[in-house]
């Protein structure tokens, strides 16, 4: 993550708007749903558990059945589309759990922010636009950052078929491994096509409507209070590593702390 031109978007009002003319189904997950109640950050998708509520289990969980549903259902919005590209369909499920992961990151580093500036609480609800912005704007800046978790599909004819190994994407990070498509290692992806692909998710999520998680900087926010939540984003997108190189309250890695709940939720939260 580097480049002024890049630090300069994150500014209170700044919203990250998708490409023209793209159309595609809407996605059954309803993040009205969404918001921080039982103590954590539950985002329909995944949630994030804080460390300053659980002391041995936070991190970041993926709701398993959600998540697999969603992609499954993706994939079959994009290939009924004549619309959409193959290569833009293909690209929008890749990057589809990398955006999931790199929001629930965001609501870890806003903990850091909050509890070395010794503020009380560590959520707010304009959070979620915030790490919905940053997401999309980390994976549009840096597409391997959307790679870091990619599901595996296997073409069937007309179909395809999507897998999502999760135990395996974190300890291939280390190793530089990652499990996606052949033309993704050898050739350079477009901004044009990821800047597409993004595109199909905000709409496939309804985020022009979605409330509290259309990808927005909220003005409640101050510029200190972004720049310092930058700086604790750029140590903890460093995977494996965060807790050594940025000052953290706590003494152990994000990346180390990603979990899968295999559980079916019906949680609402309170928004506003």
């Amino acid at each position: 993550m580097g480049g002024m031109a890049f630090l300069d978007t994150f500014k209170p009002g700044a919203e990250w708007i998708p490409e023209g003319g793209v159309d595609v189904a809407r996605s059954g997950v309803d993040f009205d749903a969404g918001g921080f109640c039982e103590g954590l950050a539950y985002d329909v998708l995944a949630y994030y558990k804080p460390y300053t509520r659980y002391k041995s289990r936070w991190g970041i969980y993926f709701i398993l059945p959600a998540m697999l549903r969603d992609l499954e259902r993706l994939s079959d919005a994009v290939q009924n589309n004549s619309g959409i590209k193959p290569e833009e369909g293909l690209l929008a499920l890749i990057i589809h759990p990398g955006v999931v992961f790199l929001h629930e990151l965001c609501h870890h580093t806003l903990e850091n922010v909050r509890v070395s500036m010794g503020l009380r609480g560590v959520y707010e609800d304009v959070d979620e636009g915030l790490c919905q912005y940053t997401a999309f704007r980390l994976v549009e800046e840096s597409s391997g950052l959307g790679l870091l978790v990619t599901p595996y599909m296997v073409h069937h004819g007309d179909h395809i078929h999507v897998h999502w190994p999760f135990d395996w994407p974190f300890r291939g990070v280390i190793r530089l491994r990652w499990n996606y498509p052949l033309y993704m290692r050898l050739n350079s992806i477009d901004r044009s096509l990821i800047r597409r692909a993004l595109s199909i998710l905000y709409k496939w999520w309804g985020l022009d409507r979605a409330g509290l998680y259309r990808p927005a900087i909220s003005t409640k926010y101050t510029e200190d209070f972004l720049a310092k939540y930058l700086e604790q984003l750029r140590g903890d997108l460093v995977p494996f590593l965060d807790h050594a190189l940025s000052k953290k309250p706590v003494n152990e890695s994000d990346w180390a702390r990603v979990n899968i709940d295999n559980r079916e939720w019906k949680l609402t939260c309170r928004q506003g």
